[in-house]
């Protein structure tokens, strides 16, 4: 990595939500228990980015009473219990007591087990904001890492599931023809602390459900698309500077191990979903955007 000398780490922070009901204290029993694995990556996450300098607010629901005392043990962590069970509005309440913390002028919301993204890669993905040449910037993984280091199957749903966004972007004049690829099922963002592009992030959008063939427990903006990627959309089209920034990310072996081994039928399910229904509520968010009459988007105002 190149020398960061002038960079601040505590004008950076790190943005996450947790839910671990049955987290454990000790060592971990059987590579099957996930909330096991993947609380005690959060809780090396915190650690790191305290031990670094960047201030983190972690947003949580449901974790064990044992899992929330330890996050408390780490001196500097703003732990908030969740007021709601689905994702987005976790995010936007998280996001809302970040951007008002001192000095903060990058705000990065990430996955809680990403340990490697907070160790290695927090500089690059920050520097082109704090230096006015981006507004968001969207991490791209090393290929050779993330074939590497992911489940196989993760590997090709998520690389299927870029394909087929980045498609729907040029389709729209969203980003252009020779643009590079952004890694939108890759879920960390890092934005800007400005009103302009914190709004973006806090925008809720729903489905008009005309008819009983549109499953509306399959389809919810609520969960992801509405601080994972509209945002992104949307920043596209009103002409923000969203860059691509490659970083050398490794995926958890324990979590990688749990997906492959312990939980396999369980997340082959799960990865499959998330991609049709990310994809289809691009086509929908889109329509919304060029204001087609027949839209099932509809803005939901606080």
């Amino acid at each position: 990595m190149r020398n960061h000398a002038s960079f601040n780490p505590s004008s950076i922070v790190i943005v996450a939500i947790t839910s671990y009901p049955k987290w454990y204290r000790g060592k971990l029993r059987s590579i099957k228990h996930t909330d096991k694995i993947r609380g005690d990556l959060a809780l090396e996450l915190a650690r790191k980015a305290r031990d670094i300098g960047y201030q983190i607010v972690i947003a949580d629901s449901k974790s064990t009473r044992t899992f929330r005392k330890e996050v408390n043990k780490i001196p500097g962590v703003l732990l908030v219990r969740r007021r709601s069970e689905k994702r987005s509005p976790s995010k936007r309440q998280a996001l809302r007591k970040a951007s008002k913390l001192t000095n903060v002028k990058v705000i990065v919301l990430t996955e809680p087990e990403k340990v490697s993204l907070v160790q290695d890669s927090i500089p690059l993905i920050a520097e082109p904001i704090l230096n006015g040449k981006a507004d968001i910037v969207v991490p791209k993984r090393n290929d050779r890492l993330f074939i590497k280091t992911y489940p196989s199957y993760q590997y090709e749903s998520e690389v299927e599931g870029n394909k087929t966004y980045n498609e729907e972007l040029r389709s729209h004049k969203l980003i252009n023809i020779n643009d590079e690829d952004l890694d939108m099922f890759f879920g960390p963002r890092a934005f800007a602390n400005t009103k302009q592009i914190i709004s973006l992030f806090m925008k809720r959008y729903g489905f008009r459900i005309a008819h009983a063939s549109f499953p509306k427990w399959y389809f919810d903006a609520e969960e992801q698309s509405n601080t994972s990627y509209f945002p992104i959309v949307a920043a596209l089209k009103t002409g923000f500077r969203v860059k691509s920034i490659e970083v050398p990310f490794k995926y958890p072996y324990t979590q990688k191990q749990n997906e492959e081994r312990g939980s396999r039928e369980l997340f082959l399910e799960k990865r499959k979903g998330q991609r049709i229904g990310i994809i289809v509520e691009l086509l929908h968010f889109v329509a919304f955007l060029e204001k087609y009459r027949g839209t099932r988007v509809k803005k939901i105002y606080n």
